[in-house]
């Protein structure tokens, strides 16, 4: 469903787009949305940072133990001091003013968020500028079942007390992705 969402920005660029996936369904414990929402940013950046006419690879595989989701374009890469930083908060990699597309650098550090609080891991590769990037997102397979999740753990770097913030953006994107990290971070987000 992701993949099919992102369809016109893929057209747009034209770029192919590979989808391959186990002959059996691989589930997952966790909250359908938010594993979307981590297939839609992944699959999002390989679009925004690759150039038009590229190749995106995504694929679902069932090692036994977990489901692996792989994203690999042939896009702009990132060099090894962006890879140490690349889930960093507000950080985003080098881009020219014609290869400008906006965003807020919180994207990746949601997407990881998000794969940690539903038991997983995620690590990206790239074997350095112009050389593509891969994304490797590693989740516990689990029931058909409805999974609840436990809060996350109060982390250090949270405010002591929540604060009510307002978010305002052109971008519905962009807004939607600073409120959901604002959140949690523990604030109240409208």
């Amino acid at each position: 469903g992701a993949i099919a969402s992102l369809q016109p920005h893929t057209e747009e660029k034209r770029h192919e787009v590979a989808l391959t996936t186990p002959a059996r369904a691989v589930h997952v414990a966790g909250d359908p949305a938010r594993i979307e929402q981590v297939v839609l940013n992944l699959v999002g950046n390989a679009i925004k940072y690759t150039d038009p006419g590229g190749r995106i690879e995504v694929a679902v595989e069932d090692d036994g133990d977990h489901a692996t989701l792989r994203v690999r374009d042939n896009g702009i890469g990132m060099s090894a001091e962006m890879l140490e930083r690349v889930f960093d908060l507000f950080s985003q990699a080098e881009r020219g003013l014609a290869r400008s597309q906006g965003g807020l650098g919180v994207g990746l550090t949601i997407v990881q968020r998000l794969v940690e609080l539903h038991g997983g891991s995620i690590d990206a590769r790239s074997d350095g500028p112009n050389l593509g990037s891969e994304f490797l997102v590693r989740l516990p397979l689990g029931h058909l079942q409805k999974t609840t999740m436990s809060p996350p753990a109060r982390r250090e770097e949270r405010p002591p007390s929540a604060a009510r913030i307002l978010v305002v953006d052109d971008r519905v994107d962009c807004a939607d992705s600073m409120a959901d990290l604002l959140r949690m971070h523990g604030h109240q987000v409208h």
